[in-house]
């Protein structure tokens, strides 16, 4: 054993300088993030099929003789490898898309004899079954582990295929010292969890006998304890934070009264619904407490949030305190400005804004500066060093997950005080979070859902729009139009490039303005465009001057245009669940009946087909979300680097519900006796968080 697991990974044999750089792409540096580098699937190839007996929609394997292999080259310098297996059977196609190199050419030849393993499905035509990107061992007359056996399929980078990975991962755990364990001994007793370095070479090698269901649904014993330590040391750092947050940092006591809660209540031009008026009673709570509030508002667009934000903040106001509102972009913030400046009777305060485009910044600064202004609304801007608040009292983060975690810290760590006394912070988000999501990313926070709609609010009609039916499409806007609604279409691209044959939003809106609808009045706005030229079009939009307004994913949040009753999203099956839940939210908020349509482009992944589907079966943002976890993982779904999360490199919080449960449990009731986590039995699992986690532990003292 020449290797430690903290040695580069360079020094594995096999990989080199070269192939380091590959293996970074994937986060692996060292001998140690290569042994934690698990399988993202097994494959049971024991049962090697006949062609004739493949099932389709499943992960088979075969055996036969390459018939032919045949390289085509397709548009834009791309190459697809067709190679035909044939047995006594019957004839498969197996298929390469977008090749980059020559490696599997060179590879596979005819009269080969090779097991390929893949997702088996109906060939165009209906002629032959094909396989597309399947795994393929050529047979040299001797089996190996990857022919008839369990195999595991790594997620891999460009230029390191599976047999490569395998090979790393094997000689990385035979030349490395045994993985030490982390957990505290008492708790791995209690527990009755497998050793730490038994699980991990388990789950990189699994014997033959082990029962491939267990094995396949990541549920042996092994999976189980790699699973449980992941989700354990994000519960422990949870509870960490929020040990400290409620505990040791003094916060903004406010005295709010009741009577100036239903002050502002009876002011309001609307009821609150039943959840608002929970939520606001859990902020009110949170107001008066010793410690500062640190509370997630989550909700559909358009539940209402920004209105308990606005009530939040003249409360404050009430209590001779400041109040910020940080929005990700300069549409949303000039979004909340307006609709706050609309009821600032009813809250008795006097909104200013503050973006890089805002007009009169210095007199702004000087407000706030000075404590005349109460509420603030802005964007980054608002983290400019020259802008510093006399007495801030309430930081309202909106979108929090478009902010980097230092981004977020920065606003509440320039209002502590020298006494350490440190803001209430109100997060709002409007995508739908997953219970078990949020018990990890935000489990610090305390939550408040918002599911209950205002009256009045119209359900959309979401359909798939195919090819063909386009021109169907079209009618249907222009029939809106003239009836005086308005429609939004949107693109994934602002301008068409060599390589993408996607539409974007520049072309189709001379398209759109010229040939499709040369009777209406058609807009654009993109993320490339100035900020003057976005506020001009949304402006213009907004007073009813255009029709229709051709975007990119600009228009995911702060549009709040009632009259809007159509939401054309083209390519939408390249846009994300969560995203196409936010655009169609831009419509169906007036009282007109109102249509999200989903334009499609084939051919469609298996998961983008799932993707449109759920669309149309339900307009619940929470439903949506759990359906984009089960689809997506979980690893990533708010971006790691934004949440503060380290990135879950097994569990998946979709299927391991139960065990993230106790995983929490057992996190929380750790921390509870022992904050520090001090002593010798839990020194392994001390160091692993503070190494995970020395940066957003460094911020538990501003919120």
């Amino acid at each position: 054993m020449s290797l430690r697991l903290d040695s580069g990974v360079q020094f594995i044999k096999g990989v080199g300088p070269q192939r380091s750089l590959l293996l970074a792409r994937l986060g692996i540096k060292t001998v140690q993030d290569v042994v934690f580098h698990f399988p993202a699937r097994y494959e049971d190839r024991r049962d090697v099929r006949r062609i004739a007996e493949l099932e389709e929609g499943t992960v088979q394997t075969v055996r036969g003789v390459v018939v032919s292999a045949v390289e085509t080259r397709l548009r834009f310098g791309k190459r697809m490898l067709t190679v035909v297996i044939k047995d006594e059977t019957g004839i498969l196609k197996a298929l390469w898309f977008n090749l980059r190199s020559d490696y599997l050419s060179k590879k596979i030849k005819p009269q080969s004899n090779v097991v390929a393993t893949g997702r088996v499905q109906t060939g165009r035509g209906e002629k032959f079954l094909e396989m597309p990107h399947p795994d393929v061992v050529v047979l040299d007359g001797e089996e190996n582990e990857t022919t008839g056996g369990i195999v595991p399929v790594y997620p891999l980078t460009e230029g390191i295929n599976q047999s490569v990975m395998r090979k790393i991962i094997s000689t990385a755990l035979a030349s490395s010292p045994p993985a030490p364990e982390i957990l505290p001994e008492s708790l791995v007793k209690r527990l009755g969890l497998a050793p730490r370095d038994e699980a991990l070479r388990f789950l990189h090698s699994p014997p033959p006998d082990v029962d491939a269901g267990d094995l396949l649904r990541f549920r042996t014993p092994a999976h189980k304890r790699i699973i449980f330590e992941e989700l354990f040391l994000v519960e422990c750092a949870m509870a960490i934070i929020r040990s400290k947050n409620t505990e040791t940092v003094p916060g903004v006591a406010l005295d709010v009264t009741n009577e100036q809660v239903e002050g502002i209540i009876s002011r309001l031009p609307f009821e609150l619904t039943t959840d608002q008026r929970k939520t606001l009673d859990e902020i009110v709570a949170d107001l008066r407490g010793a410690h500062p509030m640190n509370r997630l508002v989550q909700g559909e667009v358009g539940c209402g949030k920004t209105v308990l934000a606005a009530m939040a903040s003249a409360l404050t106001a009430l209590n001779g305190r400041q109040t910020a509102i940080m929005a990700p972009t300069e549409i949303l913030a000039e979004q909340h400005f307006k609709n706050i400046l609309k009821m600032r009777e009813a809250f008795n305060l006097e909104p200013v804004l503050l973006t890089s485009a805002a007009k009169g910044k210095d007199e702004v600064r000087r407000k706030i500066g000075d404590g005349t202004a109460a509420l603030v609304v802005g964007t980054h801007a608002l983290l400019q060093h020259n802008v510093i608040f006399k007495n801030l009292g309430l930081v309202v983060i909106d979108e929090q997950h478009r902010f980097g975690v230092l981004q977020r810290a920065e606003l509440a760590r320039r209002a502590v005080k020298p006494s350490g006394e440190s803001p209430n912070t109100l997060i709002m988000t409007a995508t739908p979070i997953p219970r078990t999501l949020a018990m990890t990313v935000y489990g610090d926070l305390d939550v408040s859902v918002i599911r209950t709609m205002p009256k009045g609010r119209v359900s959309i009609e979401t359909q798939i729009v195919r090819p063909s039916e386009m021109g169907k499409a079209r009618l249907l806007i222009h029939r809106e139009v003239k009836k005086g609604r308005q429609a939004f279409v949107v693109y994934p691209l602002v301008e068409e490039t060599e390589k993408s044959e996607l539409k974007a939003a520049v072309r189709m809106h001379e398209v759109y303005q010229k040939e499709v609808f040369p009777d209406l009045r058609v807009g654009l706005v993109h993320g490339r465009m100035r900020q003057e030229e976005k506020a001009e079009a949304m402006a213009k939009f907004s007073s009813r001057e255009l029709d229709i307004l051709v975007s990119t994913t600009v228009l995911e949040v702060g549009i709040d245009q009632p009259n809007a009753t159509v939401m054309m999203v083209e390519h939408s099956e390249r846009f994300g669940l969560a995203q196409l839940h936010q655009l169609r939210g831009r419509v169906g908020r007036g009282t007109e009946k109102s249509y999200c349509l989903l334009a499609v482009e084939y051919p469609m992944s298996a998961v983008a087909k799932e993707r449109v589907k759920v669309m149309t079966e339900s307009n619940d943002g929470f439903y949506i979300a759990e359906k984009d976890m089960e689809l997506r993982g979980s690893g990533d779904l708010l971006g790691t680097r934004q949440s503060g999360l380290p990135a879950l490199r097994i569990a998946n919080l979709a299927r391991d519900f139960d065990i993230l449960l106790s995983a929490r449990d057992a996190a929380f009731e750790l921390v509870r006796g022992n904050p520090g986590l001090e002593g010798p039995d839990c020194a392994p699992l001390r160091a692993e968080i503070e190494g995970s986690w020395k940066e957003r532990l460094n911020l538990i003292d501003v919120g």
